[in-house]
């Protein structure tokens, strides 16, 4: 006996060996089309391995500890403390229908944890190299016995005793403790023979060696798919026998159940059988002798079915342990076939790789199927207030918000699941020609599928609940939108990731800051929702849901349409790959980029907006002043963000480089001479003053009121002191973006002299905005000259001095102190046109010119290159 036990731990230390290979064959397999960052992972960590399966059987173990504890803790609320009397056919009823859930809990559990490693452990693979080792074929199934025990040996032996512990601290009662014991070693016996029995059927799965045909993958689809709703199932369906419980004890206490409907249950082997016997133990002198022996031939039944399948997966495991190689006499015969080869689209075929390859671990299908399910879950979880969502404006627009917010966590989880794919090296991609438009395009079409079917379901499922039509308009409005996301999160990745000096590739060519990649590229995600899902409220506040509907679905399409363009940009066609832009289309396009350039300008403008209806919960407290430094403080930020960050980092403009090399290139950092810009600055804003002031005395009445600048904010003279915080906005930011960025950028199209003139003219232009704020159209046109006027002056001072610090003190001069000099009425209309187009454009704008001559007399050294 005593060297049967040495033998027993020897083996049990030799099972060291296969169970760490089966360890890395079933993540491996399970890793699928991520093997080989997996592979990476095992060289860097050698122990790798051995912490992740301790870590998983920890987690089992924990829970396996605390889940005796569900039903324990429902015993005893619903049995030993009613808030009625129950009958003793009720409490049979209801305590084993609660141990029934408890065992068929564990079950699944337990094909959770062993699913993987035992479906590896019964492909053999692990066993052969043995097989050439001095074992008997007695040592070699010990050892394969052993090996499969320590795969599985903390979480089943926790799994055998915690339940009978629990149970006898609960009930203080022996009987019970024998009996959940008993019950408890035949469950994880059952449990067990199981396991290896699908792990038998399932271990084609992660064989490289069987065939693939389109039946085996469909098998495996339906496999993977099994596993997934086990995962995600089994919680739920704890959750929704739990409340069942509860419906039935008040069904009970009303109409008694039969006796006989007790003996029918008693009787089904699993798992109403264990949950009687175990009832029976605790209450032996109250139940019917009729009961009694239901339960007993039940047990039995449940005993010897137990028996049978442990003895069909012991033959199982010896099979598997014991692989023998039959060698015959082969005979070949050789017959013509007749191939025939029916070439597909490229797109086709990476789609077919990419559905081939989701199905090959459970990662990759869950970022296939989670995305569908998921809106499903929620929406049954929310399904009472949903169902009274549509008689008011609240509900119609809680309903809009749902659906789209559901959409924005999508495009993350596609985008992850299915550009990852292409990390297998699938041999799909190695006989193809490897042209990065069709990936993407096959990509595109699969996520869209995805998400469409996902809004599809939600909708569907939304109108059943609801049973408005509106439903349907919702979706209709919303797929756009959706489909939108997830272009914008499939570009931006691809573009942070995925760009090479002359093309965009799938794959993360660039993984360095990839935390700040995706905040990025979440935080840009979240912006465009918050920004649609703030305008289709006000719309649906001030015009009405149809009109709404309506412009959403206007709205959807052109950002659709706008990053399909982009899509074509990035991947051009094979027959357009010659005229292929590498240097950009902004930075090539000169006019395209200064007018995206113009527009992202106006869309981070209007993003102030939003962002303070959003923290407008925040704000209600505070007074006109703190509000004020609220908006500059928030307008300001979203200005250095676009200037400083998107701009040059972002869209790698006026040219591509470091941000250092931004800076000087749009002359940020070229400060010296100290002394000329204070004179140019300074020197500006006099000559403003001068030519105001006079013109305004010939043509009108002057007031000079020191209050206009030094007076209490937001009276009857406008901003007051708070100017000389406001116009740091409009005084910096203008000419960052006219004079730094887009005047550098048509530098590489038109001369100096059509620069200045067109630059200054693309400034005043863009005080046409103005009209959306409220102006009316005599003031902004008005302004849109003079500002012409100045512009031009700016843009000739930035080329003279190569440098914007001239340029950012007189523009800030000019709209801070120099609304000291504009405090003026006139008689009629015709002064005013003259005093606005002369005294403030045409005057100043040639006096300063003059001024920047004199003061700049000879040109610096150039200090750019214009590529």
């Amino acid at each position: 006996m005593g060297e049967r036990k040495e033998g027993i731990f020897r083996f049990y230390g030799l099972a060291k060996y296969p169970t760490y290979e089966i360890l890395m064959d079933s993540q491996i397999a399970s890793a699928g089309a991520h093997q080989a960052r997996l592979i990476e992972k095992f060289k860097k960590n050698k122990n790798y391995i051995k912490h992740q399966f301790l870590a998983l059987k920890l987690v089992f173990s924990f829970l396996f500890v605390f889940l005796p504890i569900v039903p324990l803790a429902m015993y005893f609320d619903v049995i030993l403390n009613p808030e009625e009397p129950l009958t003793i056919n009720t409490v049979s009823f209801i305590s084993s229908f609660i141990f029934g859930i408890y065992f068929g809990i564990t079950f699944l559990y337990t094909l959770l944890f062993g699913m993987i490693s035992t479906s590896s452990f019964m492909s053999g693979n692990s066993f052969k190299w043995l097989q050439t080792l001095p074992f008997s074929k007695k040592d070699l199934k010990r050892i394969g016995f052993l090996t499969l025990f320590r795969n599985l040996d903390i979480p089943l032996i926790i799994l055998v005793i915690s339940f009978p512990i629990i149970m006898v601290i609960g009930t203080q009662n022996i009987l019970v403790f024998f009996s959940s014991l008993l019950l408890s070693f035949l469950n994880v016996m059952f449990s067990f023979s199981l396991l290896v029995l699908i792990g038998e059927k399932m271990s084609f799965i992660f064989s490289e060696s069987k065939e693939k045909s389109k039946k085996v993958n469909l098998v495996r689809i339906v496999t993977m798919m099994s596993y997934f709703v086990i995962a995600f199932g089994s919680g739920m369906i704890l959750s929704l026998g739990m409340n069942s419980i509860v419906q039935l004890v008040n069904r009970f206490i009303r109409n008694e159940p039969q006796v006989i409907l007790n003996i029918v249950f008693s009787l089904i082997p699993y798992p109403f059988a264990p949950g009687y016997f175990l009832t029976i133990s605790s209450i032996p002198n109250q139940v019917p002798i009729e009961m009694i022996f239901s339960t007993l031939v039940g047990f039995s039944v449940y005993a010897l079915i137990t028996y049978g399948l442990f003895r069909t997966a012991e033959r199982a495991l010896r099979s598997t342990v014991s692989t023998e190689i039959k060698i015959g006499k082969v005979v070949r015969k050789f017959e013509e076939v007749e191939v025939q080869i029916q070439p597909i689209s490229p797109i086709k075929a990476y789609i077919r790789k990419d559905l081939v390859s989701s199905t090959r671990d459970i990662q990759s299908l869950m970022f296939f199927f989670f995305p569908i399910i998921y809106p499903l879950i929620m929406l049954l979880t929310l399904q009472y207030p949903l169902s009274l969502a549509v008689y008011t404006t609240e509900g119609i627009l809680l309903l809009w918000s749902i659906i789209a917010g559901v959409y924005l966590f999508l495009p993350p989880m596609l985008i992850v699941g299915f550009l990852n794919i292409e990390e297998s090296g699938s041999s799909t991609v190695a006989s193809l020609p490897i042209l990065p438009r069709d990936q993407a395009k096959a990509k595109l079409i699969l996520m869209s599928i995805i998400q469409g079917i996902s809004l599809t379901i939600t909708s569907i499922t939304l109108t059943i609940i609801t049973g408005s039509i509106l439903v349907l308009l919702l979706f209709i409005v919303t797929l756009p939108i959706a489909w939108t996301l997830l272009l914008l999160m499939f570009e931006m990745k691809i573009r942070l990731f995925g760009k090479m000096k002359y093309k965009y590739i799938l794959e993360e060519l660039h993984k360095e800051n990839k935390a700040g990649k995706w905040i990025i590229m979440l935080v840009s995600l979240f912006g465009v929702y918050a920004t649609i899902f703030l305008a289709g409220n006000i719309l649906f506040y001030l015009s009405g849901i149809f009109t709404a509907l309506i412009v959403l679905l206007i709205i959807g399409i052109i950002g659709l349409l706008s990053l399909i363009f982009v899509f074509t940009r990035m991947f051009p066609k094979v027959e357009k790959m010659g005229d292929y832009v590498t240097g950009g289309l902004l930075r090539e396009r000169v006019n395209i980029g200064t007018g995206f350039l113009m527009l992202l300008f106006l869309v981070f403008l209007f993003l102030v907006a939003p962002i303070e209806l959003i923290l407008s919960p925040l704000l209600q407290n505070l007074n006109l002043l703190e509000l004020l430094f609220i908006d500059f403080t928030i307008a300001f930020g979203l200005l250095a963000l676009l200037w400083l960050v998107v701009v040059p980092l972002g869209l790698k403009l006026p040219k591509k480089e470091s941000f250092n090399h931004y800076a000087l290139t749009i002359g940020l950092s070229s400060y010296k001479p100290i002394w000329r810009n204070i004179v140019l600055g300074i020197g500006t804003l006099l000559i403003f003053g001068v030519s105001t002031v006079t013109l305004a005395i010939i043509l009108g009445t002057y007031t000079f009121d020191l209050r206009i600048l030094f007076g209490q904010p937001l009276t009857m003279f406008g901003f007051g002191w708070f100017l000389f915080i406001f116009m740091l906005r409009p005084g910096i930011w203008e000419e960052v973006a006219f004079r730094g960025v887009i005047l550098n950028l048509q530098l590489k199209r038109y001369s100096q002299r059509t620069v200045i003139i067109l630059n200054g003219v693309l400034f005043g232009l863009f005080h046409f905005v103005n009209l959306i704020s409220g102006f009316d159209l005599y003031n902004t046109s008005m302004q849109v000259i003079y500002a012409s006027c100045l512009g031009i002056s700016f843009a000739y001072m930035y080329m003279k001095t190569k440098s914007l610090i001239p340029c950012i003190i007189a523009h800030y001069l000019i709209d801070a102190v120099g609304q000291l000099f504009l405090y003026v009425t006139f008689p009629n209309y015709l002064n005013s046109t003259i005093f606005l187009i002369f005294g403030i454009g045409v005057i100043p704008m040639t006096l300063t010119m003059i001024l920047v001559k004199l003061v700049v007399r000879k040109d610096p050294l150039e200090l750019h290159t214009f590529n």
